[in-house]
């Protein structure tokens, strides 16, 4: 890569892969796991993800609980979850091939609580 011409054809390239492989997941939210991966990192991440509606919520409390150790919030007559938990791409596209998700967004955990969403 020598210019910006070319930054701008790799990066097209990479956002296009990032949104076939996790169509409903916040873009910003691959990258910074990618970045993670990279630094072999392990983070902890407050996801929200936004469920199909009349779904069974307690199954899929104890399906996360299950699978993160962590028990979400759920919001909205259970259409949003709410959960903290260490993320990496491997579950950040299990949780994304669910037929009952709708989008999914996720900041770094802070222990103040804060969040991009």
């Amino acid at each position: 890569m020598s210019n910006v011409v070319d930054v701008i054809r790799e990066f097209t390239e990479a956002d296009n892969a990032i949104r076939t492989v996790f169509p409903k997941v916040d873009p910003i939210l691959v990258v910074r796991l990618i970045f993670d991966q990279k630094a072999k990192r392990d983070n902890i991440y407050t996801l929200e993800v936004i469920l199909k509606p009349d779904q069974n919520t307690q199954e899929i409390r104890e399906r996360v609980i299950k699978v993160t150790g962590m028990a979400p919030g759920f919001y909205l007559q259970g259409t949003k979850m709410v959960v903290s938990h260490i993320l990496n791409l491997n579950l950040l596209k299990h949780i994304n091939d669910l037929d009952f998700v709708v989008s999914i967004k996720g900041s770094p955990y802070s222990a103040g609580g804060s969040s991009d969403f």
